[in-house]
């Protein structure tokens, strides 16, 4: 009966999987609605929840704990994670993995260049002031949170896929990661709360994309591990 039900579905959409394309669904509908109303913000009123919850952060997080977020969001940039990956390539490549190596740089360059060449110059939005870390440009969405996302979870999938044992541990730390980004880029007030959300949803749609891509290509290997 669950068999008959899951090869009535598309073929894409049995690759890609229900719950991630109506999630994926949504978060366009949550863009759109966040890039509407914060294209052009000229009034601190419009983002009144973004400046409350920056004050959160930093009433709940102790000032000694500075130093610690402030390393998180620096050691979670480029430059280290351009290694990361790197290292990671280089892994891929000696076991030939080819079509991981295919998808993780399709993935990777990807969402680097929709964030900064795309969605960052339409939305065009301001970072927060004052910041505790000197960083340029602007700030919806946030390229720290997608490319956390792309790039860990693509990582997590792989060795959730060959490692099926530890899948859960494998996933929660990805997620603990992640989110660690995400509080450290708003304590640090490089990116308001809805960056954040927004990377994390864009970052969200184009690993699903990546993944489908690779378990298309792969099924063997990544559908049988679903």
């Amino acid at each position: 009966m669950k068999s008959s039900a899951h090869t009535s579905l598309p073929p894409w959409l049995t690759i890609v999987g229900r719950v991630p394309f109506f999630c994926c669904l949504a978060i366009v509908g949550l863009l759109i609605a966040l890039g509407h109303n914060f294209r052009e913000v000229s009034d601190l009123k419009e983002i009144a929840f973004d400046i409350a919850f920056l004050d959160f952060l930093h009433k709940v997080i102790p000032e000694a704990m500075a130093p610690f977020w402030i390393k998180v969001y620096k050691g979670t940039g480029v430059e280290l994670t351009a290694t990361m990956i790197a290292i990671t390539l280089g892994f891929l490549a000696w076991k030939r993995y080819w079509s991981e190596i295919k998808y993780l740089v399709f993935a990777t360059l990807g969402i680097l260049l929709v964030i900064d060449q795309v969605l960052k110059p339409f939305f065009n939005r301001t970072r927060p002031l004052p910041r505790l870390v000197d960083v340029d440009g602007r700030s919806f969405p946030s390229g720290h949170a997608a490319g956390g996302v792309v790039f860990y979870f693509y990582l997590a999938f792989l060795l959730a896929a060959h490692f099926p044992q530890y899948r859960w541990q494998i996933y929660l730390g990805a997620t603990l990661w992640v989110g660690f980004i995400g509080i450290a880029s708003m304590y640090c007030r490089v990116h308001w709360a809805t960056d954040i959300l927004a990377g994390y949803g864009v970052g969200f749609i184009w690993l699903t994309l990546s993944l489908f891509l690779l378990k298309r290509e792969k099924p063997d290997v990544y559908l049988k591990s679903q």
